[in-house]
């Protein structure tokens, strides 16, 4: 589906691998981090805010799906966008952007939502764009240190997974911290 869109974009705009280039630009001289990797972080939370907000204020039934959402950003990256960056960390963004709402903001799994929690625009969006940015620094440092550096399969989900459940480990820490103080 969208995969298979992505990487048949990148192959007829010429774009074969991002790895070597990209680990190269990351990290300049040991300073820090560069303006790639704060350019896949932003790009990560562009992709997981304009997925969760078109599953959420659509009016067509089929784009609240997550999986057509999902490959919805993915594709308008790909083909709007000119750096094979920004177009990975866009559709990786997309991926955490396909999360359930109450699960990622809350921790409450689907069918036991906890009474009293309320969910607001902007609470979605920072939510969204909270774990969007940790997926992004999650792949920018992959990349750095030299995970998967080819292709265009696996890294990106692997790494919104692990911006989404660490996003969701912070928040159970601040309701941990918020119950002992009460």
């Amino acid at each position: 589906t969208a995969f298979l869109a992505t990487s048949i974009m990148a192959r007829y705009r010429g774009i074969s691998s991002t790895g070597r280039k990209l680990r190269r630009g990351l990290w300049k001289s040991g300073a820090g981090l560069s303006s790639i990797a704060v350019s896949m972080i932003l790009y990560h939370v562009l992709g997981s805010v304009a997925t969760i907000l078109l599953r959420e204020y659509s009016d067509d039934s089929a784009a609240a799906d997550p999986v057509r959402a999902s490959s919805v950003i993915g594709l308008v990256g790909a083909l709007f966008l000119n750096d094979p960056t920004a177009i990975l960390a866009v559709y990786g963004g997309s991926f955490v952007g396909m999360s359930l709402p109450s699960r990622l903001m809350n921790g409450n799994a689907p069918g036991n939502a906890r009474a009293g929690q309320p969910q607001t625009a902007v609470s979605l969006l920072a939510s969204f764009a909270g774990a969007g940015a940790m997926a992004g620094l999650f792949h920018a440092i992959s990349i750095h240190s030299g995970y998967w550096n080819g292709g265009w399969g696996g890294k990106a989900g692997l790494c919104a997974f692990a911006g989404c459940w660490v996003y969701r480990g912070f928040g159970n820490v601040a309701q941990f911290i918020n119950k002992r103080r009460i």
